[in-house]
């Protein structure tokens, strides 16, 4: 709930591939525990362009993926995008350098929040 910044009305997309733990607590147990919706979109290769496209097109409002995801999305220079009900950004497992932080801020007006996310110590 508070480090996901989740409630009963948010739409949740982790983006993290099932072989990892972070997709179980980012896109099951931390959503539903709060009552968040939990959005699914098949993508069978990493594109910046589907990320920007979908996190417009859609209502979501509680994104989390990668670091290295986030480099590539201020990278594609997501500013032509409006994200008009994303209000929560996630990231965990490895640092996030402050040039994306910085980036990601100027392009999309919103924060990235980095979490404490290494796979074997998830349950602490």
């Amino acid at each position: 709930r508070y480090c996901m910044n989740l409630s009963p009305s948010d739409i949740m997309w982790n983006t993290s591939d099932t072989g990892w733990v972070k997709s179980v607590w980012g896109s099951l147990f931390a959503p539903w525990i709060c009552g968040s919706c939990v959005f699914v979109h098949n993508m069978p290769q990493f594109k910046p362009e589907v990320i920007a496209k979908t996190l417009s097109r859609y209502p979501i409002t509680t994104f989390c993926t990668a670091p290295t995801a986030f480099r590539m999305l201020v990278q594609h220079d997501v500013s032509s995008y409006k994200f008009m009900s994303l209000k929560h950004c996630v990231t965990g497992g490895e640092a996030l350098n402050p040039e994306v932080f910085a980036k990601w801020k100027i392009q999309t007006g919103l924060d990235i929040h980095e979490a404490y996310g290494q796979t074997e110590t998830v349950c602490l």
